[in-house]
């Protein structure tokens, strides 16, 4: 593509990298094992590392509940703006267990920067997994020292903190511009409690390019509301919900900032990693057989449309709607309803995949066999056209099955 700046024409390009991993951008190294947290022998410990200091941006979950493991990383976030490691367990959210937890996160932090000669403050820490149990500190402490460092393993970062998932979640792109290549990574982990508004998932995003730090700030809280923010499960968030970006570029005269020629592309980047994230997350629900994208389209503003489409794919009658392959599109206006302080129901149409079911005021009842043949796809697009003005918005769900009930009545038995 070509990018036109103030004083010069920019060609810039974006690839995604084929089986690239959180460690694809320069500088950045992991490694995982299986420390006994989970059972069956799976991997659980987690440890990413960056051979320079990163520059970090984040944003927390909502929940005002926060997990022990995300306060000591919120802390260190907010006192250093950076770190050089982070450390993942799963199987175990270290939540909710009195003033043990941040004991346990300290002694965490202090026993990765003996192993890799850092100081603790310079490293993150996320714990995801059952809440209300103490870490078991014994075997997460023969873990740490079980890890071996130097190693690329990516992949294997990215299925150890998995927790109710059924595949790991991970892309990395090149960006070129200015003659410059810079790769941005991500991993993601998520497949229950998980409601707009960071729900609980982690996302990990790595980069080799040097940013600066207001700038990123507000690049990832703008994408991260576009994405993350825009997908729902079962309506429930977590305590230790978490999107990191480590930045370990130290080109101080080239950092990118919001005048920099390479601004937009690797914005534009940022969003790809994001947005590829969440809907896996979404695709990947706890016993779902669907993805479900409600599109929102010619709304009075955007934030109408966000607030219908987030509705649309929160509700528990569409959800089953799309499971039972069942064109209700009654459900759908009717969540529309809800969802709006004032709407015009003889303007709106809706189509289910590319079929239009309702058409300003009157139902197409004749299109229903054929909406049955579009939900019969992987991917259910619900789109709603106000047909008012130029709001737009986009959220990810799934559909609801009985194997969601299954899995969340035997958590912890």
């Amino acid at each position: 593509m070509i990018k036109k700046n103030k004083n010069n024409i920019t060609k810039t390009t974006i690839t995604i990298i084929k089986n690239g991993t959180i460690t694809t951008p320069d500088g950045f190294y992991a490694e995982a094992i299986a420390s006994g947290i989970k059972q069956k022998n799976k991997l659980d410990l987690a440890l990413l590392y960056s051979n320079k200091t990163c520059m970090v941006s984040a944003k927390f979950t909502q929940n005002k509940l926060n997990g022990e493991s995300l306060k000591w990383t919120k802390k260190i976030i907010e006192k250093n703006n950076s770190c050089k490691a982070l450390l993942v367990n799963s199987g175990n959210a270290n939540t909710a267990v009195g003033s043990i937890g941040l004991i346990h996160a300290k002694d965490i932090a202090k026993d990765i920067s003996k192993k890799l000669e850092i100081k603790p403050r310079e490293v993150a820490l996320a714990s995801t997994g059952v809440i209300g149990i103490e870490l078991p500190m014994n075997k997460i402490k023969k873990g740490i020292e079980k890890i071996e460092l130097g190693k690329k393993s990516g992949k294997k970062f990215s299925e150890a903190i998995l927790t109710t998932d059924t595949h790991s979640k991970q892309i990395a792109i090149e960006i070129k511009s200015n003659n410059i290549v810079y790769k941005i990574a991500g991993t993601a982990k998520g497949a229950g409690m998980i409601h707009p508004n960071l729900a609980t998932m982690l996302a990990f995003i790595t980069t080799d390019a040097s940013l600066d730090k207001k700038w990123i700030d507000k690049t990832l809280s703008e994408v991260v509301n576009k994405t993350f923010n825009m997908i729902d499960i079962d309506m429930d968030t977590s305590p230790c919900d978490m999107v990191m970006l480590m930045a370990n570029g130290d080109d101080l005269e080239g950092k990118i900032d919001q005048i920099h020629p390479s601004a937009q592309i690797f914005k534009d980047g940022i969003y790809i990693i994001c947005e590829f994230l969440a809907k896996e997350i979404a695709r990947d629900g706890e016993g779902a057989t669907r993805l479900i994208e409600a599109r929102i389209l010619g709304a009075k503003n955007n934030t109408t449309a966000k607030k219908v489409a987030r509705s649309i794919i929160s509700s528990l009658l569409i959800k089953t709607m799309v499971k039972g392959k069942d064109p209700n599109w009654g459900r759908i206006i009717s969540t529309i309803g809800n969802s709006t302080s004032k709407m015009n129901e003889k303007k709106i149409t809706i189509h289910i995949g590319k079929i239009k079911v309702y058409d300003k005021g009157v139902p197409i009842n004749a299109n229903a066999s054929s909406a049955i043949q579009e939900m019969s796809n992987e991917c259910v697009l619900i789109t709603i056209n106000f047909n008012e003005k130029q709001g737009t918005a986009t959220a990810w769900g799934c559909d609801l099955t009985e194997e969601y009930v299954k899995i969340n009545s035997e958590m912890t038995t």
